[in-house]
Order: structure tokens, then sequence, then C-alpha cells
């Protein structure tokens, strides 16, 4: 399933949630974005629930935990994993 939100920016962080079909569905995107995390050596932070929703919350710890085109940059491939299912 698809989202239909842009990222948005809130408290210092690039938020977004997906609805996925089921929870397999969130574990197959995440084996896939975790090649691009290791990587670039950039990791979100996320919170399943629901059973078949993910939250992101995205920011760059090495930076004040605010927000960087490096997180712009995940948020793009994150897209691209979970809205493509």
């Amino acid at each position: 399933m698809k989202s239909n939100i842009e990222w948005l920016e809130k408290s210092g962080s690039l938020v977004k949630e997906f609805e996925m079909i089921n929870f397999d569905q969130i574990i197959d995107c995440l084996i896939q974005l975790n090649k691009i995390l290791q990587i670039s050596n950039h990791h979100p932070n996320f919170k399943v629930f629901d059973y078949k929703k993910i939250r992101f919350e995205l920011s760059t710890h090495d930076e004040n935990n605010s927000v960087t085109p490096k997180d712009y940059e995940l948020a793009r491939a994150i897209d691209l994993i979970f809205s493509s299912k």
C-alpha cells in the first residue's frame, strides 16, 4: 500500500507513516532498506504498530538530531521501497 502524505518536518525530524498489507510486507521492505542503510551508515528510528503500519522518524544524530540532506536522501529511498508495494 502507499502513503498519500509527504514527509513532515516535526520536532527536528522528518516523519512519515506507511500502511502495508501485513507485517511480512513490512519485514520484506526493511530487509531491502537495510542494504541502503549499511552502505550509507545512516539509520532511521522506526516503529511498527497495528501489525501493518510503520512510522519513520529521520534525523542526523551527528548533527544534534537535526534534519540534514542525508535525511532527505534516506526519505527518498524509503519512499521508493515502501511505496512500490
